[in-house]
């Protein structure tokens, strides 16, 4: 028989879940491993992120660049359909606890947040994103073999003449909560220059002052305040 390279103890350890080993430190006392393992723990999950996000983007890109942007944007429906609706069922109906709801759904992407109010909305940033921004930053969008930039003004490139293609799901989002509550709950604003600059995801108080141009955008009317 070979020789291990693993002992029982090591095996032991690499088999709980790494949350467990850093609440287990601290509550051992051992704060410096509490904190190496946090860590670790970090760079594991946006691994994973990262592997997803760029296999999700890779899979858009085949689909737009072989079947055209119709297809894609039929997928897209379908792809959103699956998880937004659903997440926004979820919300409770305070504005207040919808935004922190939120806000720890984009903290899944694993860069900070930076989070403005005023008497109308709430304004939230990746700084960077931790998705669609990143990508860009890392040049995924350039050169050989890039990912797909949805070309002309239309539905998915919120009327650009250009759009980076993982980016595409956010109008579809917006359509699909005015279609099925009548007003959306969080709107983007896109930066002008993506990944160079923060995109604002906008949540207005009162659903009933989001501006008409973010219907408009998306070739929708608002619709008429009811009497």
């Amino acid at each position: 028989m070979g020789e291990r390279i693993l002992s029982h103890e090591e095996i032991a350890e690499m088999e709980k879940l790494m949350v467990d080993r850093v609440v287990e430190a601290i509550e051992r006392g051992d704060t410096e491993a509490a904190k190496r393992m946090a860590r670790r723990m970090y760079n594991e999950f946006l691994s994973m992120h990262d592997l997803y996000r760029n296999w999700i983007t890779a899979m858009l890109s085949f689909i737009g660049e072989r079947f055209g942007d119709e297809v894609l944007e039929a997928m897209m429906e379908a792809g959103v359909k699956s998880w937004w609706l659903p997440n926004l069922e979820k919300m409770p109906n305070d504005v207040r606890a919808r935004v922190k709801m939120f806000a720890a759904g984009l903290r899944g992407h694993l860069q900070p947040l930076h989070i403005e109010e005023d008497d109308e909305k709430i304004v939230i940033q990746m700084r960077p994103c931790g998705s669609g921004g990143r990508l860009v930053l890392e040049g995924t969008y350039d050169g050989p073999g890039s990912f797909l930039t949805v070309k002309g003004k239309q539905f998915l490139t919120y009327g650009r003449d250009s759009f980076p293609v993982y980016c595409a799901h956010e109008p579809v989002m917006e359509r699909q909560d005015i279609e099925a509550h009548g007003a959306p709950f969080v709107v983007v604003e896109p930066a002008t220059e993506i990944g160079k600059q923060h995109c604002n995801f906008i949540i207005y108080k009162d659903r009933s002052k989001v501006p008409a141009r973010y219907y408009e955008r998306l070739g929708m009317k608002k619709p008429e305040p009811a009497e």
